[in-house]
C-alpha cells in the first residue's frame, strides 16, 4: 500500500534556487523553472525561448502550440493547446504543463519528475526515468527536510513560500 503524508502536498522552494517544486495529492512531484522571455521570428517559424532557439516542425503562427526542435540540443518539444507538453531528447520523453505569462511574452513550464510515497519517516521518489531513491524526512511548520537515511544528516530543506511570506 502506498501513501502520501498530506503535509508534503503543496509548492516548495529550496532557498537560493530559482525552481519551484510541487507535490500534488496524487503523489506526483513536479519541478518548474522560472518563466523565460518568449518571442517569435519569421512569422512563427522560429521560437526564441530564453537563450534557446527552436525551429517549428509542425503548427503555425506566433504561439508555442505545435512541434519544435531546439537548435543546439536537437530536443523535440510538442506544445499542445490544452496546456500540456512533451519533450523528447537523448531517448527520453518528459511531460508537463506550460503557460504563457507576462502578457504572452514569457513561457513557463512545469515538468513531471517523480511519484512519491511516504510512511511518516521515509519518503521515496520513484523518478520518471525509472530510478528510485529513499530519504528520511521531517515536515512541520512549512519546512520539509530531507535526511540521509543512514546517518540522518540534513541533505536539503524545502520551504513553503507561504512560510517565507509569514516571516517577512
Amino acid at each position: 500500500m502506498s501513501s502520501l503524508d498530506p503535509d508534503l502536498i503543496g509548492i516548495w522552494i529550496l532557498p537560493g534556487k530559482p525552481q519551484t517544486y510541487e507535490v500534488l495529492g496524487d503523489g506526483t512531484y513536479h519541478v518548474a523553472d522560472p518563466e523565460e522571455p518568449l518571442s517569435f521570428e519569421d512569422g512563427g517559424a522560429t521560437m526564441v525561448w530564453g537563450p534557446r532557439r527552436h525551429m517549428r516542425l509542425d503548427g503555425s503562427g506566433t504561439s508555442p502550440v505545435g512541434r519544435w526542435r531546439e537548435e543546439d540540443s536537437q530536443d523535440e518539444w510538442q506544445f499542445n493547446a490544452d496546456g500540456s507538453y512533451a519533450v523528447t531528447g537523448q531517448g527520453n520523453t518528459d511531460t508537463g504543463i506550460w503557460a504563457l505569462r507576462s502578457g504572452g511574452t514569457a513561457l513557463w513550464t512545469r515538468e513531471l519528475n517523480a511519484h512519491i510515497t511516504s510512511d511518516g519517516a521515509q519518503v521515496t521518489f520513484d523518478a520518471i526515468n525509472g530510478t528510485s531513491v529513499t530519504f528520511g524526512y521531517t515536515v512541520a511548520d512549512g519546512v520539509w527536510t530531507l535526511l540521509d537515511p543512514t546517518d540522518w544528516r540534513e541533505l536539503a530543506r524545502y520551504v513553503s513560500p507561504s512560510t517565507i511570506a509569514q516571516t517577512a
